[in-house]
């Protein structure tokens, strides 16, 4: 039978650190900035690092996951682990995520080493790739909490739910979480290049500036434009003491998927980023869409919608000849 375990920790968006604009809401009583749950999906390595606190310090019962482990073990292998948290806005208790293959460590475990995770302790670990966490939009797997006599047995108040109950309620939502990972399908991610000709490009290029200056401007920037001076962006716009350098990024499609050249990608990677903006422009000859990324805290992510951020693909050119 597949072990399982649930592990109820607070909610985030992207468990890669805290940051301004994704802060842990729930998870306890303690200091968010100290919640060590908060790095559960930072890739250290190809590793995962999973934090849940156990009840009152407490260690996880492993023997509970897998009635063949003793009590002297000090691990357990092959574990899914189903982590879960209370939608801050709708209420309810939700899959947010899972790590499959796991290692569930009995006790806490010291991270020395990790400066990505700020040396915080850990109980779970699993490769990265064996790792999966849902989107906001895609947390609906609902988990019930055994508030009434209707859901005995399932999740308590305690973080830590091993669903070890034989019955036959317990035994059927176990099913129903393992078929639903086992066949989740992941979103496409925006890789699609449009193969446009020459002119169309320029065409889709002039327009976006267009509508990105117009966008700024209704903000009340004054814009002007240095496309010609090859600074690693297109526009500089200030407003009082506001200043922001702008790279205008055009696509004839709605998906997100750019080319950065070596110069603008330089600028976007300075520790004087602060006031960089890459603004992309969807269907910029039809009806443009501006998408606005800022950097924060090692992660671009859109000002519009903060559920989305960048992936970056680093490409080696060359050139090939004969002597």
């Amino acid at each position: 039978m597949q072990k399982i375990l649930f592990a109820n920790i607070g909610w985030m968006k992207r468990y890669r650190g805290h940051s301004n604009s994704d802060k842990i809401k729930g998870g306890g009583s303690y200091n968010p900035d100290d919640k060590h749950e908060a790095f559960n999906f930072q890739d250290v390595n190809g590793h995962c690092y999973g934090y849940v606190q156990p009840t009152k310090w407490s260690e996880i019962k492993i023997e509970r996951i897998d009635s063949s482990c003793l009590k002297s073990d000090d691990y357990l292998d092959d574990v899914l682990v189903v982590w879960t948290a209370t939608n801050p806005i709708e209420g309810g208790t939700f899959i947010v995520g899972w790590y499959k293959h796991a290692r569930v460590y009995r006790t806490f475990q010291h991270d020395t080493k990790s400066k990505e995770r700020n040396g915080y302790d850990y109980n779970i670990e699993a490769f990265s790739s064996d790792c999966t966490l849902l989107i906001e939009k895609e947390r609906t797997m609902l988990v019930p909490r055994a508030k009434t006599s209707m859901n005995k047995g399932f999740m308590g108040q305690s973080n830590i739910w091993y669903a070890d109950s034989d019955t036959k309620e317990i035994m059927c939502f176990r099913q129903t979480v393992i078929d639903y990972i086992e066949n989740y399908v992941k979103p496409l991610t925006h890789k699609t290049k449009p193969n446009i000709d020459v002119d169309a490009k320029i065409a889709v290029e002039k327009a976006a500036v267009s509508a990105a200056t117009t966008f700024y401007m209704k903000q009340g920037y004054n814009v002007i434009s240095v496309e010609d001076e090859n600074k690693g962006w297109d526009l500089e716009a200030t407003k009082g003491k506001a200043f922001l350098r702008i790279e205008v990024k055009g696509l004839a499609g709605s998906q997100i998927s750019v080319h950065i050249s070596k110069n603008e990608y330089s600028k976007m990677k300075s520790s004087d980023n602060a006031d960089y903006r890459l603004c992309v422009v969807t269907n910029a000859l039809k009806y443009p869409e501006i998408w606005t990324f800022s950097y924060d805290s090692g992660i671009w992510v859109c000002e519009e919608d903060s559920d989305i951020e960048l992936s970056f693909e680093e490409q080696v050119a060359a050139i090939a000849y004969v002597e």
